[in-house]
């Protein structure tokens, strides 16, 4: 994707936001608030794990939870796609939207990395040598289908959050970005130039697709992707790193959030609700 598109992107996107924020509605006291999404929203490896899915006690959702006293339900999972939410069962448990009742007031997601298989493409090519072409290697079709996709599965997605809670607020979270413009050159990737590039573009095709669909179906966005310079894998302080690269100095799992990451998205939620 060229440097135009990319910027008007990310124009659209802080315009977006300046718009959703005189939008919010109050939340009160208790209020009920269910988190969903795969393990960008569970928290894997972030203390102190729950024990199931990843979860953990500090996700960007438990701190959001905990900052407006909300009446908190997180069923957030590592590995699940956009149909673990809506109509397939995530190893025998419930779908995540049936968490959503008529009386609830706030739902934040993330997901869709794993419908495109961006995390599974960026741990299967990690540490390869440049002669494998691991990227290259993958079944680019099938992602580009998935790509394709995707916007069709988010649409529905919010529009059955909106049919089971009609006063809801939806609160979209992008994914904190993994592969920093000068990605080539950060050694914490453990990646080729060509996979390198490839994973950078599978990352701001998903962007784009958070940004747009958010917009089309008038869900709030909280975006640490657009504001990730200086805290990506390769910042030199741990405790600047939103997401982890190849080696975890400090908290989470491979190419995930850290705590300092969840701690970002949790801020960025409560200013997109006017809490900041």
């Amino acid at each position: 994707m060229n440097k135009k598109i990319n910027c008007i992107a990310l124009l659209f996107s802080i315009l977006y936001s300046i718009t959703a924020w005189s939008q919010t509605p109050s939340l009160s006291p208790g209020a009920k608030y269910v988190s969903m999404g795969s393990s960008f929203a569970a928290g894997n490896g972030v203390e102190e794990q729950l024990g199931t899915c990843g979860r953990s006690t500090n996700n960007y959702s438990s701190i959001v939870a905990a900052a407006l006293n909300l009446d908190h339900t997180d069923v957030s999972c590592s590995g699940a796609t956009t149909d673990h939410i809506r109509n397939t069962s995530q190893d025998g448990a419930p779908l995540q939207i049936e968490a959503v009742s008529p009386d609830t007031a706030l739902v934040t997601v993330t997901i869709g990395g794993n419908d495109i298989r961006y995390t599974s493409s960026t741990f299967a090519c990690s540490g390869t040598p440049a002669s494998e072409r691991c990227t290259a290697n993958l079944d680019q079709a099938a992602i580009n289908n998935a790509i394709n996709e995707l916007p069709g599965k988010l649409g529905a997605m919010f529009e059955e959050i909106r049919a089971r809670a009609p006063n809801v607020t939806i609160v979209l979270v992008t994914y904190p970005r993994v592969f920093p413009v000068d990605a080539v050159s950060c050694s914490e990737l453990s990646l080729s130039q060509e996979d390198t590039t490839y994973l950078l573009q599978m990352g701001q095709a998903l962007e784009d697709i958070f940004v747009s669909t958010a917009a089309d179906h008038g869900v709030l966005v909280a975006d640490p992707y657009v504001r990730a310079a200086g805290h990506g894998p390769c910042a030199p302080n741990a405790s600047d790193r939103w997401i982890n690269g190849q080696t975890i100095l400090s908290s989470g799992i491979r190419y995930h959030p850290t705590a300092e990451g969840h701690a970002e998205m949790a801020r960025l939620v409560l200013a997109a609700l006017g809490r900041s």
